[in-house]
């Protein structure tokens, strides 16, 4: 008999993969509990024992199914079927499956009765030379392996994490510079405000020239020195007036969408600078480190930056947190008034429906995907002017219509908002509905983004 025989007969508790490249076995004896790894690392790999449970990622599909085959059986025996592959058989329900782990093709592999049932790559495969393994005959040995084998995989999973949040910060500065070239299009477009203001006020001044119907007509300009004839097309579908209002509202619209966008142009300028600096430290920062630095990558909108080990709950803590868990994020907007927004579309639906009253203010971009936006009201407030303008603006940022200079938001009291029967999460109708068409204030954005507050 081979391998560590006073681990024969322990009972399976669990199975966990806590990271890609590590599988644990939890086992109890009649004197003693320990954790089996099986480890597949780039820098290190083999078997080892430790004595606490890892922790880590949440378990796949192929985790699951172990559990289903295997927690509960006894090991009877270990077994080595190549020189680069260690296996345990289990038996459970008078069944004995065989759980191979081979180190040199990097997958796991359940077979019972010599039919596969499970099989999945647990890493990188490596060359045969450098993937030997054998079972250590002492529980010592392996105690000794243990800790050293997932404190690698440990520093692996923190370069992991630290690679993927420099990915979601590269990903957001893109789209930054994707909003930069938008924003100097708006821009481009305040050089049409003068030629449209100048045809305004010269047909403004000289009406008495232009006959109904005409398509085109010419006038002189005064504005130049000396004084030339200016042909202007016109729409001989429309009054006079109207053309003439039309594009003096033309002009001031690219003259404010300029001045909007200078303003946009600064803060993003600015934001990027903030997301470089995130990325200077992240290539070196810790977990703890990474964590801090996730909170300040949150404010600038980057998502999907970090799930390290150290956020991860443990045992009984993660179901505590899944309970606890908000469904919505906290601003602090006009006079430190809250404002809430849903985290996610199913987040929505919960935000709109257990924590929001019936009096309470609902917002969201009209037309669009995007966040409900809930502000608490007190029974018959009205809501602030400048509380509305927070909100929407919140409602208009965490929507499909992001960096729009001009987006339409939709407000109604909660109790004006119906779920429709089988609708997709996040949808819903709205009766008695009024609508705020909001050109977004860059500075007002700002100062809401950087006021929420950490769970």
């Amino acid at each position: 008999m081979i391998g560590p025989t006073p681990l024969v007969g322990a009972r399976i508790r669990r199975i966990d993969a806590p990271a890609a490249d590590l599988l644990a076995i939890s086992l109890s004896t009649p004197s003693l509990r320990s954790v089996l790894l099986f480890c597949f690392g780039a820098a290190r790999s083999g078997v080892g024992l430790v004595t606490t449970r890892p922790h880590g990622l949440a378990a796949s599909s192929f985790v699951q199914k172990l559990r289903k085959e295997l927690e509960g059986g006894r090991i009877v025996a270990f077994e080595q079927p190549s020189e680069t592959a260690l296996g345990i058989a289990i038996e459970r329900a008078d069944e004995t499956s065989r759980l191979s782990c081979d180190f040199a093709a990097a997958r796991v592999h359940l077979t019972r009765d010599e039919r596969l049932l499970i099989s999945f790559s647990a890493g990188t495969p490596r060359s045969a030379s450098s993937a030997r393994v054998h079972w250590p005959d002492s529980i010592e040995s392996l105690l000794t392996a243990g800790p050293e084998l997932y404190a690698d995989q440990a520093s692996e999973s923190l370069e992991q994490q630290r690679s993927r949040f420099d990915r979601a910060l590269r990903s957001a500065q893109k789209r930054l510079q994707r909003r930069l070239s938008a924003l100097d299009e708006d821009g481009a477009r305040a050089e049409q405000a003068a030629p449209l203001r100048t045809r305004a006020t010269l047909l403004l001044g000289q009406q008495h020239k232009v006959k109904r119907g005409q398509s085109s007509v010419q006038l002189l300009d005064y504005t130049r020195d000396p004084p030339e004839q200016l042909e202007i097309a016109l729409d001989p579908t429309r009054s006079l007036k109207e053309q003439i209002e039309s594009w003096f509202k033309q002009a001031r619209r690219y003259e404010r969408g300029a001045e909007l966008a200078s303003q946009r142009q600064n803060t993003t300028h600015a934001e990027l600078e903030r997301l470089e600096q995130l990325r200077t430290r992240v290539t070196t920062a810790s977990a703890e480190e990474l964590i801090e630095l996730a909170g300040q990558a949150r404010t600038l909108g980057v998502r999907g930056a970090l799930q390290t080990l150290a956020e991860q709950p443990r045992g009984g803590a993660a179901q505590a947190a899944r309970a606890t868990r908000k469904p919505y994020r906290e601003f602090q907007a006009f006079k430190a008034r809250t404002v809430l927004v849903g985290k996610q579309q199913a987040d929505n639906d919960t935000l709109t429906r257990e924590h929001a009253r019936p009096h309470d203010l609902w917002l969201h971009a009209r037309d669009v995907s995007g966040a409900h936006v809930v502000v608490p009201l007190a029974r018959n407030e009205v809501c602030p002017e400048e509380l509305l303008l927070d909100a929407a603006h919140l409602a208009a940022h965490f929507s499909s219509a992001r960096g729009e200079p001009s987006v339409d938001v939709s407000y109604v009291a909660k109790r004006y908002v119906r779920k429709p029967r089988g609708a997709a999460p996040g949808l819903v109708q709205l009766e008695r509905e009024k609508v705020l068409t909001l050109r977004l204030e860059a500075a007002r954005l700002t100062r809401l983004l950087a006021s929420e507050r950490s769970e």
